[in-house]
């Protein structure tokens, strides 16, 4: 088990991401949750077979709306960006498939390692 440095709100952001990937992905979506211990840090993948997000620049934007009748109002990404940047983390958004953006997306998101405790 990895302890990262964060508080009670961290289910937020796997809510909103996991959440954002069955809503945009359609009934078949396949989504993948991967757990990477990397030494200082833990990252985290959520990855999905969804339709992508074309414009990766905007994502984390506050109101960076999306595209077609699901766009929701632009704020749970950008919710998701600032509580993991409060934590001392980054979060970034890449193509499942590189250079291949209709394949789905991967978000990456690196947090702290904390305290074995």
């Amino acid at each position: 088990m990895a302890t990262v440095l964060a508080d009670n709100l961290l289910p937020e952001v796997f809510a909103n991401l996991i959440g954002n990937a069955k809503k945009f992905g359609g009934p078949a979506v396949e989504i993948t949750v991967r757990v990477e211990d990397r030494g200082d840090e833990v990252e985290v993948s959520i990855e999905d077979t969804g339709p992508g997000i074309p414009d990766k620049n905007g994502a984390f934007r506050r109101f960076g709306k999306g595209e077609g009748s699901l766009a929701g109002a632009g704020l749970g990404l950008y919710i998701c960006r600032m509580l993991i940047e409060r934590y001392g983390g980054s979060i970034r958004v890449d193509d499942r498939v590189e250079g291949r953006p209709e394949e789905g997306v991967a978000i990456h998101f690196s947090l702290p390692r904390g305290p074995e405790g």
